[in-house]
């Protein structure tokens, strides 16, 4: 029998290939095999390469996944209101009674300035945060939460477009049982940034007008007219008569 030639860490023999996993210690005088670094195995001084595995696809290209998961750090600062301007090119606007209703939301609730700061660009243009911005003008604030950064005008359009779309809608119901419960714990929904008019129309969902009382025990006058029937079938005709005309009836019996 031939001397082994040596080509990885073993040998051995058997009629199938050496990735044949149990059978590797099985013995056959037929053939020879040797396992070769590199997945090949050798018969009579023959290298065959073996199956070449495919790896398994990414998810994500590289340079993508990096763009995911790279952390950039821009915390928010103390900035002067002199070192920013608005942005020339924001189409968003603001009405007179909604931009009120942000400089009481600003002026109730400073501090969430700093968990939406405004967003400018290197030399101070506002692309996300120009009505909060002329807020804090409004109440005369030496400056305000703000994150500065060098990007590019072209991303910064996009942010503002972002920043400033509404990717969700509102779900009337639950949306006004929430301000419901808001305004009946004591916050002052209006500024929750909604017009009294939007207002009216949310807690009218819930049997709630903007100026009535929340207090189910609360009383109101009512006015009526009790009429006496001298029998259930008079009773019954009368009240189906009354409904007719539109009017609110309740059968009593006494």
């Amino acid at each position: 029998m031939d001397a082994p030639t040596r080509l990885g860490a073993w040998e051995v023999g058997d009629l199938s290939p050496p990735h044949d996993g149990p059978v590797l210690h099985r013995l056959a005088s037929a053939a020879r095999w040797r396992l070769g670094y590199g997945g090949g195995y050798r018969r009579e001084g023959r290298v065959k390469s073996l199956p070449a595995q495919a790896a398994e696809p990414s998810t994500l290209p590289v340079s993508r996944a990096r763009k995911i998961t790279r952390k950039v750090e821009a915390p928010a600062k103390a900035v002067p209101l002199g070192r920013l301007h608005p942005a020339p090119w924001n189409p968003r606007t603001i009405k007179d009674e909604r931009f009120q209703n942000l400089v009481r939301s600003v002026q109730a609730d400073p501090d969430f300035l700093w968990r939406r700061p405004i967003l400018a660009t290197g030399d101070g243009t506002i692309y996300a945060g120009n009505m909060r911005y002329r807020a804090a003008q409004h109440l005369g604030m030496a400056t305000v939460p703000a994150v500065v950064e060098d990007i590019p005008e072209q991303l910064a359009k996009e942010r503002a477009l972002r920043d400033n779309h509404q990717w969700g809608d509102w779900q009337d119901d639950q949306l006004s049982e929430l301000v419901y419960g808001l305004r009946s714990g004591g916050a002052d929904v209006e500024l929750l940034g909604f017009t009294d008019k939007e207002l009216a129309k949310l807690l009218d969902e819930v049997g709630v007008g903007v100026g009535e009382p929340e207090d189910e025990f609360a009383y109101h006058e009512q006015f009526g007219v009790t009429v006496i029937c001298k029998d259930a079938a008079e009773q019954e005709r009368v009240y189906d008569e009354l409904r007719g005309r539109g009017y609110e009836c309740r059968v009593v019996v006494v």
